[in-house]
């Protein structure tokens, strides 16, 4: 596979656009990738950011399966992004073609987290060809990550042998080694995101009322909690769920997003047109379960003309539990904040039966 970044994205869309027209996107019912947070969410030149990805599954389900990252930039001559090709391993005469794979140029790693860092000739190319304007906005790099049927632990042996036969030129070990990557990424399970290099200290906002009075980079939006109401409208206070809440099985429930008040904050923007705009970040959220149904895929934040709603407050969503005999021990429900920027939170909020009995 000469294009494997991708020949991921196609595979990803073609298995699923069948499921996709039968489900809704709230419902988990196979093993998949519901977001990557980098934190912090945008860099400079030099820095390091690290990443993660939550992997969803239904109740059944324990994925024991290991993780391979890989990041390149999309920017100037670089081409690792679309022609990351496993088959040149081990060099060959068109290895420096334009359908080779430079892997000096690519980041990779294995397991929960992947660190990425700004650095490297092609990055440095890339940003030695933007003027300070362009520089503000910055560079964007693709980082991938696909979970295969290897543990963390074999696959960094993996890595260690590739490494040692790079650098003794083994021939047959780089290409036994270049076929299995390429055999576990395309029978993996993918996901991709963009990270922004930039250099925000460049900008040069004119004054404008706002929250904010300097250019700043993005920040992941926050999700401390989910909180349960007994309005159903959502008009009381509430009281924040703990690890494990205990219901009965064919109830609904009445829920939000319990975030800090920043996740609402306000933050300088220079148009293409070089104006200086206030904008504030408007978090929103998906909702996900691996069993029962919830009334909305996604809720937003209030607004000014949302009736009994409070501008900057996260709107309610509710939950159906299913009949005990199709209540799982455990059903997980989880929650994915992102902001307009591209950042991103989660967090993991989980149920079990009620017992008649009690």
């Amino acid at each position: 596979m000469r294009h494997l970044a991708l020949g991921l994205l196609l595979a990803s869309v073609l298995s699923g656009c069948n499921l996709t027209a039968l489900t809704t996107s709230s419902e988990v019912i196979r093993t998949r990738i519901a977001g990557i947070r980098a934190e912090p969410a945008e860099i400079s030149i030099g820095e390091s950011t690290t990443l993660s990805a939550l992997l969803v599954h239904t109740p059944s389900t324990k994925p024991n399966l290991g993780a391979i990252w890989f990041a390149c930039l999309e920017a100037g001559s670089a081409r690792g992004c679309l022609g990351l090709d496993f088959e040149t391993l081990g060099g060959g005469d068109d290895d420096d073609s334009a359908s080779g794979t430079d892997f000096e140029a690519v980041q990779f790693g294995v397991g929960d987290e992947f660190v990425y860092t700004a650095e490297g000739p092609d990055l440095d190319t890339a940003w030695a060809a933007l003027d300070d304007d362009d520089r503000v906005e910055g560079l964007t790099v693709l980082v991938s990550v696909t979970y295969v049927e290897r543990s963390d632990a074999e696959l960094q042996a993996m890595l260690l042998e590739l490494a040692l036969a790079r650098q003794e030129g083994d021939q047959e070990v780089l290409e036994d080694l270049g076929a299995q990557f390429q055999e576990l990424l395309e029978e993996g399970i993918p996901a991709a995101r963009r990270i922004v290099v930039s250099d925000k200290s460049l900008g040069n906002p004119e004054p404008t009322e706002c929250g904010a009075d300097t250019l700043a980079p993005n920040a992941n939006p926050a999700v401390e909690g989910v909180t349960l109401h007994f309005d159903a409208e959502g008009r009381d206070g509430g009281f924040d769920l703990g690890p494990v809440t205990f219901v009965e099985p064919e109830s609904e429930i009445v829920l939000r997003p319990r975030v800090p008040p920043e996740s609402a904050q306000e933050y300088l923007y220079i148009t293409t047109d070089l104006e200086t705009e206030c904008r504030q970040e408007t978090p929103w959220y998906a909702w996900l379960t691996n069993s029962g149904s919830v009334a909305r895929d996604y809720t937003f934040t209030a607004d000014q003309g949302d009736l009994d709603e409070v501008p900057g407050r996260p709107k309610i969503n509710r939950i159906a539990f299913p009949a005990r005999e199709d209540f799982p021990d455990i059903l997980t429900l989880w929650l994915v904040v992102r902001d307009r920027r591209g950042g991103l939170d989660w967090i993991e909020t989980r149920f079990a039966p009620l017992d008649p009995t009690e």
